[in-house]
């Protein structure tokens, strides 16, 4: 009974591995993105809290320029479960937009 219970507790997110992510998987994502680009930024470990919001909503306007970021907010049906995982995983800015494939320039 048990061994059950974990095999269907499993299926979502094998599921979403291979599937689409969710509108809350993008914003996960783009946020996760923009705590790296503030973390990236020189002195960021000195920054008061006041200081940090500032850099965020900067680096969130400078960011609507990476097509990566662009996909991520303008169209989450389009990231793949992996490109979350991926995502979620970086340590960096560049990492973040490795994973993150831009849309083709077609659309």
């Amino acid at each position: 009974m048990f061994r059950t219970a974990v095999a269907i507790g499993t299926v979502p997110l094998v599921l979403a591995c291979h599937g689409h992510a969710s509108p809350g998987d993008c914003r996960a994502i783009a946020e996760h993105y923009i705590d790296l680009a503030v973390g990236e930024t020189p002195g960021a470990a000195a920054m008061t809290s006041a200081q940090s919001a500032a850099v965020r909503e900067i680096k969130h306007d400078l960011k609507r320029t990476e097509p990566t970021y662009r996909k991520v907010q303008d169209h989450c049906a389009d990231v793949s479960g992996r490109e979350v995982s991926c995502a979620l995983d970086a340590k960096t800015t560049r990492a973040w937009e490795a994973c993150v494939h831009p849309l083709d320039s077609g659309r």
